[in-house]
């Protein structure tokens, strides 16, 4: 395949990861849980940047820890309240047997879930009905079911799993999960899957992308966005809007715990390009990111080094470009539902063709 950014399976191009989602997408309720499960021995790093961060279990794979890795990454929505979808997950995993082995007791495993969370709370009815455990449990068995069996592959972008109620812009516009992939010369592949709910925009006030820039670069020629619609002008409106965005960054290559982490550091990147302003204190943006260890870097230090840059280079473009897919993805639903539009809703034409980036 020729060098460069496509859609197509987005993060499951990295062989060996799989992923599930549970959740409930009606007028009532949107919220939900992904569980992303890397292969055995692949190295996992996370970076928390943003100001309002709902999380767990993150210092365990930070470098330094024990360097076993994570048996699950969960992204839940529910804010702190989401997170006790974690223990469903544990629970699936223990069952079948993954998880680091308890020291002394036989048969037993520990499975290390990290997980974080984006603030949905509300956002159907407007009643507080947070992924639970039991929503945590059936997303791992969704991703467990896919791993032994390949023709039961996941969805990896639209109204999903821990996408359902994600919004953009202080709530003015719907979003979901987006996923894009990377393939590079040097034989490396790079690839982003994102939960979009940021406080920020995606669009510019003269109906450009902030990514723009970066879609230039890659050759790609696509219309204009528009207007989006206008954000709160009342500070309280604009306070109230809780978000954050979550991404998993993933490459074949053979990273250590270091190298695993800087590319989880220098993917926030791709969020700060994609989305105006990022980071916010309102915003709890966290970056987990996963290498599998298939393709060996250079022995020779500097060629090493030279990779490893265009590897985190290339994990910040998929990052922001799997943020306008989520946007371009989410599902519309009807007015009834008292949803916000989605990007495809005000810009049917960017929409289409950024979806036939295949």
């Amino acid at each position: 395949m020729t060098p460069g950014p496509f859609r197509g399976r987005g993060i499951l191009e990295i062989p060996g990861i799989t992923l599930g989602h549970a959740g409930e997408f009606g007028p009532d309720r949107l919220t939900g849980v992904t569980a992303v499960l890397p292969p055995p021995g692949a190295q996992v790093g996370v970076d928390v940047r943003g100001g309002g961060p709902a999380t767990h279990e993150t210092d365990v794979i930070a470098p330094g820890t024990h360097s076993y890795g994570a048996d699950a990454i969960v992204v839940t929505g529910g804010s702190a309240l989401g997170l006790q979808s974690v223990s469903g997950v544990v629970r699936a995993l223990a069952e079948a047997g993954r998880g680091f082995p308890a020291p002394g007791l036989a048969d037993t495993v520990i499975p290390l879930v990290p997980a974080a969370a984006i603030f949905d709370l509300g956002r159907g009815d407007g009643t507080a009905r947070p992924p639970t455990d039991v929503d945590g449990e059936a997303a791992a068995r969704a991703a467990l079911r896919s791993a032994h069996d390949r023709t039961q592959a996941p969805g990896v972008r639209g109204s999903l799993g821990a996408g359902l109620g994600a919004r953009s812009g202080q709530q003015t516009m719907r979003s979901s999960t987006g996923s894009i992939a990377i393939r590079l010369p040097g034989g490396y592949t790079v690839a982003a899957l994102v939960v979009a709910n940021p406080l920020g925009t995606i669009g510019t006030p003269d109906g450009n992308l902030w990514a723009g820039p970066l879609l230039d670069s890659y050759g790609f020629d696509l219309p204009r966005i528009g207007h989006l619609p206008a954000t709160p002008e009342s500070t309280a409106e604009a306070t109230s809007a809780k978000n954050t965005t979550i991404a998993i960054v993933a490459t074949d290559a053979a990273l250590n715990p270091a190298q695993v982490t800087r590319m989880a550091s220098g993917a926030h990147a791709g969020i700060a390009r994609a989305i105006h302003p990022s980071h916010t204190l309102f915003d709890g943006d966290t970056v987990f990111a996963v290498a599998t260890g298939d393709v060996s870097l250079p022995e020779d230090f500097a060629a090493s080094t030279l990779d490893q840059v265009a590897i985190t280079a290339a994990a910040a473009d998929a990052l922001s470009l799997a943020v306008i897919d989520a946007h371009v993805a989410a599902a519309p639903v009807e007015d009834s539902w008292g949803q916000p539009p989605t990007l495809s809703d005000v810009a049917p034409d960017f929409a289409e063709a950024f979806a036939a980036l295949e």
